[in-house]
């Protein structure tokens, strides 16, 4: 059975946390810059009170800048961190979300991508996150999510034609290369359009829903349950054969017929018109195996609905 994720819009930014060791307000510039000079991946270092709480924030590049300068050294070295550092950085506790730290970011000034944020748990320093680590992720989250919009139904969350497709073409290369048969089932709902008429289309949309849920249940692992669109969905069955095709396919009109629950509808008018193609022996190619399928069903349903028609090459 085959479920994909989208997005999960429930990352934080303890996802993004390296473990940077934090600096007293106490110690002198002069430590706080040899630190920076023994480890060169470190591009800030935060800086807390006595009681582990984060009161600032020290640059590497601001730091070495206002040292490289002549005789600084020696007349503010011994001198706190604390009269150098950055009092106003950008402090969030851990459960702050990859989004919300976003547009922290944005309004509080482009700089912040540099020097990045303190991360805090129960008001204590718990780490800090890099700003261009955060922009890699919510690029990496954008993809995502434009990937999932080309190629995921948004309604039902079933791969879309285009992924359909996409995957047939493959299914196909791999049967040939194997000399395997993949099975297609194409499903028209009976009924729909009367549901959808008589109870509005929030209603129409439920049901949609719980068809592709019980559309899945039906199915193995590998196999691939899309939605054409409409009240029209395909189902791949992979190393497949007609005996297991109609197998699945009784088991789906079964599943498909049984009453729905939605809120305060009781329906039970639904079926679905089911026909079956096979590659090789009915089609060579992605299109002409979904024309079959395709019109395998309409004979399904021109014979009755509710039924299952196995597709009959033409003499």
């Amino acid at each position: 059975m085959s479920t994909e994720h989208a997005n999960n819009t429930a990352v934080t930014v303890e996802y993004l946390l390296k473990n940077i060791p934090a600096v007293n307000e106490d110690a002198s510039c002069i430590k706080v810059l040899e630190l920076f000079h023994s480890d060169k991946k470190l591009y800030a270092l935060p800086v807390v009170n006595d009681k582990d709480r984060p009161v600032g924030i020290i640059v590497r590049q601001n730091l070495t800048e206002f040292f490289s300068k002549p005789y600084v050294k020696e007349l503010k070295g011994k001198k706190p961190i604390s009269t150098l550092m950055d009092e106003k950085p950008i402090i969030v506790d851990r459960n702050t979300s990859i989004d919300d730290i976003a547009r922290i970011i944005l309004d509080a000034g482009i700089e912040h991508m540099v020097s990045g944020f303190i991360v805090t748990r129960e008001k204590k320093y718990f780490g800090m996150a890099n700003g261009y680590d955060l922009l890699k992720e919510i690029t990496h989250r954008r993809q995502k999510h434009l990937f999932g919009l080309a190629h995921f139904d948004q309604l039902t969350g079933l791969p879309n034609r285009t992924l359909l497709l996409d995957r047939l073409s493959q299914g196909i290369s791999v049967a040939n290369r194997t000399e395997r048969a993949i099975s297609l089932l194409f499903i028209d709902l009976d009924g729909f359009k009367y549901v959808n008429d008589s109870y509005g289309h929030a209603i129409g949309d439920s049901l949609l829903k719980e068809v592709a849920t019980r559309l899945l249940s039906c199915l193995r692992e590998g196999d691939t349950a899309a939605r054409m669109g409409g009240d029209e969905f395909v189902v791949i069955l992979l190393e497949s054969n007609i005996e297991r095709a109609v197998s699945v396919a009784n088991r789906i009109l079964n599943i498909l017929r049984s009453h729905y629950e939605l809120g305060k509808k009781d329906i039970s008018c639904i079926s679905a018109s089911i026909g079956i193609a096979e590659h090789p022996d009915h089609a060579d190619d992605v299109n002409a195996l979904l024309t079959a399928a395709d019109k395998a069903m309409y004979q399904a349903k021109n014979s009755g609905k509710d039924q299952i028609s196995i597709y009959t090459p033409p003499d």
